[in-house]
C-alpha cells in the first residue's frame, strides 16, 4: 500500500475509532518469520527473515494536546498517557511497548508535539514467536510520527524501536525483528547483517509457499531462557576474546577458534558458540539455495538449523520437535524448523505451493495424534514493511 491509499480493512476500524480530530490516517505493520539465522542477531551475525501478511492495523488521529490513547480490539486492552509523562515501566504491562516507543522517539530527537488516538486490530497471533511486539512498536512509531507530520526511514526507526524494547520493556532482543518489520519487501526475504544493518534481498521461489505452524504451547520459558542465552554468549567472549586472535563478538569467531577454546569454554558454552558460528554459515548457504531454487539444499539447511537449536542451543521443545517431525511426513514438504526464540511458538516450513492445502490438513492431524493438541496453520506470503497513509 502506498500513501493516500485507503485499505479495505480500514472500514472495519472506523466504527470503533473514537477521535477528537476529523483527520484520520491508517498505519499497518507486518509480523515476521525467520527462515534461518536464529539467535544470531544479538551476536551481530546474519539472519534471513521475511515479513508476512499477518499484521497489526490501525487508524490514528491527531490530538491538539499531548495525550495518547491506544485501544487494541485484538487483545481487549486500552492505554492512556501523556507524551513526556510516560513514567517508569510497569512489570508485564502491554503499555510498556507503547510508552517505550514514544520515549525512544523523543530521546532520538523527534519533536512530538501532538498526541494521538490510535485504534488497533490484528490478524497476527500474539505470543506465537511471529514478532507481534515489533509490529506493535512499528505501528505506534508510525502513528506518532504521522500525526506530527514527520517521516523517517526504516533504518532510522528500527534501532529506535529496538532501544524501546531493550531499555523500557526490558527485553534484550537484537535488531532483526524491527528491521524486517519496517523494511520487508513483497515476495522476498531479507538477509540482514546485524552489525552494519546492511540488508540485501533474495526472492522466494514462486512455487514455494511459506507455511507457519503454531504449536499452541505456552512460551513460558522463552523470556528467561532468552536472557540466559544472552548471558552465555557474553561469558563465551571472556574466553574467545583473549589473546592476539581474540574476537569482540561471536560473529567474528571461527569454528577453529571455538574448537581451540573448547576445554576452557566447557560443554555448555562450547555448544552455544558452535551453534552461532555454524548458523551464520547456514544463513549465507540458504540464500544461495533460494537463488538456485535448490529444494534439497533448502531442506537440509533447515533441518540442520533445527537440530542445532535443539541440541546445541537447547531452545526447542517437545511440541516444536513434534511439529517439525509431523511436517516432514506431509505432502509437499521441502524444509522446516522452529522459528523465533523457541520454547513453544511456531515452526516455519517451505511447502510446494501446489500441495499447500494437503500439507495444512495433514500436518494438523499428525500433530494432534502426536501431542494431543490442536495446531494453527497459516499460509503466508512475503509482505511489505510497515507503512502509513492518508485516508481518502
Amino acid at each position: 500500500m502506498s500513501g493516500g491509499e485507503n485499505p479495505g480493512w480500514a472500514a472495519e476500524l472506523v466504527a470503533h475509532h473514537v477521535a477528537d480530530s476529523p483527520s484520520t490516517q491508517w498505519v499497518r505493520a507486518p509480523g515476521r518469520v525467520n527462515l534461518i539465522g536464529e539467535h544470531t542477531d544479538y551476536t551481530e551475525g546474519y539472519v534471513l527473515p521475511v515479513a508476512i501478511d499477518l499484521e497489526i492495523r490501525g487508524l490514528v488521529s491527531a490530538r491538539s494536546d499531548r495525550k495518547v490513547n491506544v485501544v487494541s480490539l485484538a487483545v481487549g486492552k486500552q492505554e492512556s498517557y501523556r507524551l513526556g509523562e510516560e513514567g517508569k515501566p510497569s512489570q508485564g504491562s502491554w503499555g510498556n511497548y507503547l510508552r517505550g516507543v514514544t520515549v525512544a522517539l523523543r530521546e532520538a530527537g523527534f519533536d512530538l508535539q501532538n498526541g494521538f488516538d490510535l485504534t488497533l486490530s490484528s490478524t497476527l497471533p500474539v505470543a506465537a514467536g511471529l514478532s507481534s511486539s515489533a509490529a506493535l512498536e512499528a505501528v505506534v512509531a508510525l502513528a506518532a510520527l504521522a500525526v506530527n507530520g514527520i517521516r523517517a526511514t526504516p533504518e532510522r526507526l528500527a534501532p529506535i524501536c529496538r532501544r524501546a524494547e531493550n531499555e523500557y520493556v526490558g527485553v534484550g532482543c537484537g535488531v532483526m525483528d524491527q528491521m524486517i518489520v519496517f523494511g520487508g519487501r513483497v515476495g522476498h526475504a531479507m538477509m540482514l547483517d546485524c552489525r552494519s544493518l546492511r540488508a540485501s534481498f533474495v526472492s522466494i521461489p514462486n512455487q514455494l509457499a511459506i507455511v507457519v505452524c503454531e504449536t499452541g504451547a505456552e512460551r513460558a520459558l522463552a523470556m528467561s531462557a532468552y536472557n540466559q542465552r544472552l548471558a552465555e554468549c557474553a561469558r563465551s567472549l571472556t574466553v574467545l576474546g583473549r589473546g592476539p586472535n581474540g574476537v569482540r563478538s561471536l560473529r567474528d569467531a571461527s569454528a577453529t577458534l571455538v574448537e581451540s577454546g573448547r576445554e576452557e569454554l566447557g560443554p555448555v558454552l562450547y555448544r552455544r558458540c558452535r551453534h552461532i558460528v555454524i548458523e551464520n554459515e547456514r544463513v549465507l548457504a540458504l540464500m544461495d539455495a533460494l537463488n538456485a531454487d535448490d529444494r534439497v539444499a533448502i531442506g537440509d539447511l533447515m533441518a540442520r538449523s533445527h537440530a542445532s537449536l535443539r541440541d546445541d542451543y537447547e531452545v526447542s521443545s517437545p511440541e516444536l520437535d513434534a511439529m517439525v517431525e509431523a511436517a516432514a511426513q506431509c505432502p509437499g514438504f521441502v524444509g522446516g524448523r522452529l522459528t523465533g526464540a523457541g520454547f513453544g511458538g511456531c515452526t516455519v516450513n517451505f511447502v510446494e505451493r501446489s500441495k499447500v492445502e494437503e500439507f495444512a490438513a495433514e500436518v494438523a492431524i499428525r500433530y494432534r495424534n502426536a501431542m494431543g493438541m490442536d495446531a494453527k496453520v497459516y499460509v503466508c506470503e512475503g509482505a511489505d514493511g510497515a507503512k502509513s497513509g492518508d485516508m481518502d
